[in-house]
């Protein structure tokens, strides 16, 4: 038995343009070392930004919501497995380079995500009260993974651990927080509203 692929419907050329922006801006900010050169809280808040417009514009803008509601269910789950990044971090923290409690905490959480997102993935659209059981734990389970990976850093920061977190404020890391984490934690809201509509959708049948 073979999976059907995954087909995406065409992003919103002003939503591509500002995603393009966006991920030049990342790319400046990590090569010229302006991210890494703010002193705290300054990282921080523009991670916090970046994560809170991300949401905001996939929820409250009509085109890019709409853009989003015709993705496939598998599409918003599938970006996750991208999550195996988090294999960096703990060789980093392997070769003293990064904060070895960052490491753990955000490189054992994605690869737990993305593995168990190809688990939901093979066993198909959760259709049935126990498949959105779990694909609703999962979420869960993935959008805590950001919150504690982002809260470790910036606790890694105020108490001036050695090695901190310098890695993943410069290329080509700074992408993960700047660019890839916002798209990952938007992701699990718009799954959280996907798996919502399905519930409703059952009990109405």
């Amino acid at each position: 038995m073979t999976t059907a692929p995954i087909s995406f419907p065409r992003l919103p050329g002003a939503a591509l343009a500002a995603v393009a922006a966006w991920l030049g801006l990342a790319i400046i900010a990590g090569a010229t070392g302006f991210l890494a050169g703010l002193p705290f809280p300054g990282p921080q808040l523009i991670i916090l930004t970046l994560l809170v417009a991300t949401v905001v514009a996939g929820t409250a803008v009509p085109a890019l919501r709409a853009w989003i509601d015709a993705l496939p269910l598998r599409a918003l789950i599938g970006i996750n497995v991208f999550r195996f990044i988090g294999i960096t971090f703990l060789v980093l923290a392997a070769r003293g380079q990064i904060a070895p409690v960052f490491a753990q905490r955000a490189g054992w959480g994605d690869i737990a995500t993305a593995a168990l997102a190809i688990v939901l993935l093979a066993a198909g659209d959760p259709r049935t009260p126990i498949r959105r059981a779990l694909t609703h734990a999962w979420n869960a389970f993935g959008a805590l993974d950001l919150v504690v990976a982002v809260a470790t850093a910036t606790w890694v920061t105020l108490h001036a651990v050695t090695p901190g977190v310098q890695p993943v404020l410069v290329l080509p890391l700074v992408l993960i927080p700047t660019f890839f984490v916002p798209i990952f934690l938007a992701s699990h809201v718009f799954i959280f509203r996907r798996l919502v509509a399905l519930g409703r959708s059952a009990d109405a049948r």
